[in-house]
């Protein structure tokens, strides 16, 4: 009983060890360099949350405010002057993004506005 009670455990820890490491690769993907930058920045991951906390209560149709920033294909279609506006602080309204979000949006941009 005890032997199998032990193996049990063993078993556990090795599929403990396989989920953890699965974990952790997956985290690699989404790394801060030293300069706080996302190194690989996505729209759904890194980009939509911002632009949904800070910009759509103005640019949408609810908002009313031009242009209208909700979905990707919006976003996109303005990412040049997205990156205009919050590269130089005027947008949001409320005030300029910390620099690191501020960094996501403008890397977003220079590396084409993926839709990723």
């Amino acid at each position: 009983m005890k032997v199998n009670l032990k193996f049990r455990k063993e078993i556990l820890l090795l599929f403990l060890g396989i989920f953890l490491t699965s974990c952790i690769s997956h985290i690699e993907e989404q790394l801060i360099d030293e300069g706080g930058v996302v190194a690989k920045v996505s729209f759904k991951d890194n980009v939509k949350p911002i632009v949904d906390a800070k910009c759509t209560s103005c640019h949408s149709p609810s908002g009313g405010t031009s242009p209208d920033l909700t979905g990707y294909a919006n976003v996109k279609a303005k990412a040049d002057r997205v990156k205009a506006r919050v590269g130089n602080g005027t947008m949001p309204q409320s005030g300029p993004l910390p620099q690191a979000q501020m960094d996501i949006i403008l890397n977003w941009v220079d590396e084409g506005a993926l839709d990723n």
